[in-house]
Parts: structure tokens; C-alpha cells; sequence
């Protein structure tokens, strides 16, 4: 089983994330472990800015949008991080993960949201920074992550249609959350 999550700022994904994966004992993957896996692999190089979360830049992502193809750079970013997971049972944050793995029939794909208001709250707490500042990197965040998973996917991230499940993860809270997630696996016979 893979499970992929999504997510906006703020909504406590690596907590939940890292809690399915010890509930599920199975390997738990961000950002920087599957950095270090590419890096170990030698293939650090050709995904830096898949990994960076940035579209490499604005004529590219420009042209994503239009549906042009941008290059075999773009695709195989994807095609490495499929290779790298292969069919091993997981969870990964982010990475396009829903969209990456959609063939496979074990995936379980979340996108956690929460209203701005709470999920600004949650970042100016956690990151001990002023509600403004917390507010504008919220709001960087979430742009960035449209631009990105638009320029990987030509999907429009968020879209509810493109997940399994999709819910407030910051009223629900992380055991709420993670115990959501398991009642649907469950439910879904994995």
C-alpha cells in the first residue's frame, strides 16, 4: 500500500504522515529522505528542482499551462521517483505523489486542507513568527505549491476529484485524522 498526502500549509501532514507510517510499519517519506535516496542513487542532480518544489522557471511553467511539453527534463523527475519507490509499501508526503502512482491499485491518496485563519495560527505557533509573516508564507506556500503541481501534473492541485480522501485535517486534529485514514483503508480492504 502507498499512501500519498497532499496538502496545504499548515495542516499537519508530517505528523500525520509520520504516525500512518508507524501505525502501518512501513517506510515514511519527505522531501529530504527522498533527497537522500536520490542522492544516494546518483540522480540527486536531475530532480533538484522537482524536490525544491519550484516549476524550474516561469517560460516553462508558462508553457505547461498551455499544455506544451517542456522537455524530457520535466517527465523525468517523475520516472525517477517512481523508479525509487518501485512497488514498495509507503507513505509520501507531497512529490505529486497522488498523480505519480495513480496506476497503482494499492494507493491511497489524501489531500489535507483547513481554513487559512487556523492554518496561519498553526504556523505563526510552530515557526514563533507574527501572524503577518505567517499569513504571507502560508500564502507563498500554497501558490508555490499550485505552480508546481500544475507544471508536474497539468492537474489542478487541490481538486477533490484527484484524491481519495479530502478533508479539514486542522479541525479534525492528527488522531481524528489519522485514525480517518485508517477507517477508510480499512474500508477499502487494503
Amino acid at each position: 500500500m502507498i499512501i500519498t498526502i497532499a496538502r496545504q500549509f499548515g495542516c499537519g501532514a508530517l505528523a500525520i504522515g509520520k504516525r500512518l507510517a508507524a501505525d502501518y510499519d512501513i517506510p515514511f517519506y519527505t522531501r529530504k529522505s527522498l533527497q537522500e535516496m536520490a542522492r544516494e542513487k546518483g540522480v540527486l542532480d536531475e530532480m533538484d528542482d522537482f524536490f525544491e518544489e519550484r516549476p524550474v522557471d516561469e517560460l516553462l511553467f508558462a508553457l505547461s499551462t498551455l499544455g506544451e511539453e517542456v522537455g524530457p527534463r520535466h517527465w523525468r523527475a517523475l520516472d525517477i521517483l517512481t523508479d525509487m519507490i518501485g512497488q514498495r509499501d509507503c507513505v509520501i508526503i507531497g512529490r505529486c505523489g497522488n498523480y505519480i502512482f495513480r496506476q497503482r491499485k494499492d494507493l491511497v491518496s489524501v489531500f489535507l486542507k483547513g481554513r487559512e485563519a487556523d492554518r496561519v495560527a498553526i504556523v505563526a505557533a510552530e515557526r514563533h513568527i507574527s501572524a503577518e509573516e505567517a499569513a504571507r508564507l502560508t500564502r507563498e506556500m500554497d501558490d508555490s505549491r499550485v505552480r508546481y503541481h500544475k507544471y508536474y501534473t497539468h492537474l489542478r492541485w487541490g481538486d477533490s476529484s484527484d484524491y481519495d480522501l479530502c478533508f479539514d485535517s486542522v479541525r479534525l486534529g492528527t488522531d481524528k485524522s489519522v485514525a480517518l485514514i485508517e477507517r477508510y483503508i480499512e474500508g477499502i480492504g487494503l
